[in-house]
């Protein structure tokens, strides 16, 4: 492209300019030797902008992807003037990186030569955004028509050494299912809190009945998170609804309709009551106020690990997955997004000696691109499990409608 029209710029992309050199463009050498590139013998690679240079002036950018503390909305590519690009290893970059760039493109003489700006990702199967944006929209026929995924297996490749092809075979189960056999919905990050095998039994698990009941409400305003309100029996989420755009008021309105709908005690109802989500508690009198970072429960007098109560929810969830013990019924895009929420819970400070931590909501939301909203109104569950024993024990106290409010 860069040698038939004059004057255009692309850009290979990484997210650590080094890798980008020692990789990337070391298999961009190969390939104007192999398949003999005239232009192999003329190119002009500048290592103080980091750019090739063609004879007809037209560019190629290596650039370093990676997300800075100090350029958090990567304005520093907010002026470039693209025709076209490819990504090496794009899942490791922030979806939101890419969504800029692609703000970029149609900028570089494509009017002039009728060139559509086309992009190229290439990456390895993981559960963070291209999972959501390519293999997920596959998977179910909804990929968009302006968007292709093209599967490439290593036995695809004709030239490629049997030796590591039987390498691969011989590997872990993770690394076989993901780089031998293509499987997305393996990933090989070692400080994940949920197994894949216990993720994928949550939807299926025989678990004991009980006819108590539970509300847990995961609490967004008018912006883009959802807000989501489990209704549960026992240790099964038997319905899961969420909303858009609804105020604090409207939210409080629909709990106070699902508590007399499955006759839930306000005391059994848990809302997130971190910002905007403590103005619907507040509607909700007697309910459990959530708090994420709040103090985590001491039970039995046993001084706790965890860094906050959220924390230390989504362990107690993590071992009633382990033992089969909860259960989630819903439809398959509610189940599809719970179930990449949970893929990507990442434990933090596991190789120190500091309290164990998650990741951060926002760090997360970086990753996947949104909110894992329903896999913590999943976790707020276990507010019930953890003070349901010892001194925290809880008894059950009588139901009275007064002034049209369940008290």
């Amino acid at each position: 492209m860069c040698q038939k029209y004059p004057q255009t710029r692309w850009f290979f992309g990484r997210k650590e300019l080094q890798n980008l050199k020692r990789t990337t463009l070391n298999t961009y050498f190969k390939f104007l030797v192999d398949y003999n590139i005239p232009e192999a013998n003329k190119w002009n690679l500048n290592n103080q902008t980091n750019t090739i240079v063609f004879k007809n002036w037209s560019e190629i950018l290596l650039l370093d992807m990676a997300r800075q503390p100090s350029d958090p909305l990567y304005t520093r590519f907010g002026s470039l003037e693209l025709t076209g690009w490819f990504i090496d290893e794009s899942n490791e970059i922030q979806d939101a990186c890419i969504n800029i760039i692609k703000t970029r493109l149609w900028r570089q003489n494509n009017t002039k030569y009728w060139l559509s700006p086309k992009l190229l990702e290439t990456f390895n199967p993981d559960k963070w955004h291209v999972y959501q944006r390519y293999y997920k929209p596959r998977k179910s026929w909804t990929l968009p028509t302006y968007r292709k995924f093209i599967p490439a297996l290593a036995t695809d490749n004709p030239h490629l050494d049997e030796l590591y092809i039987q390498q691969l075979k011989r590997a872990d189960e993770i690394t076989r299912q993901r780089l031998l056999l293509g499987n997305f919905e393996y990933d090989d990050t070692p400080w994940k809190l949920f197994r894949y095998d216990e993720v994928v039994d949550l939807f299926t698990n025989n678990i004991e009945i009980s006819n108590i009941h539970y509300i847990t409400a995961d609490i967004a305003r008018l912006g883009n998170d959802k807000t989501v309100i489990i209704i549960w029996r026992w240790r099964e989420a038997i319905k899961i609804i969420s909303y858009n755009w609804l105020t604090t008021d409207q939210t409080a309105i629909k709990i106070k309709e699902l508590e007399q709908e499955y006759k839930v005690s306000r005391y059994k109802i848990a809302i997130d009551s971190d910002w905007v989500g403590g103005w619907v508690a507040d509607q909700l009198r007697w309910c459990v106020n959530f708090i994420n970072n709040g103090r985590a429960t001491e039970i039995d007098d046993i001084k706790n690990n965890f860094a906050n109560q959220k924390t230390q929810c989504y362990f107690k969830l993590k071992e009633l997955m382990e033992r089969r013990e909860i259960r989630v019924s819903a439809d398959w895009q509610i189940r599809d997004d719970l179930s990449q929420e949970l893929d990507n819970i990442l434990v933090k400070n596991i190789w120190t000696d500091q309290k164990i931590q998650l990741e951060s909501k926002d760090e997360m939301k970086l990753r996947i691109g949104r909110s894992p909203d329903y896999a913590d109104a999943l976790m707020m569950r276990m507010y019930f499990e953890i003070n349901s024993t010892g001194s925290n024990q809880k008894t059950d106290v009588i139901v009275v409608n007064y002034d049209s409010e369940l008290y």
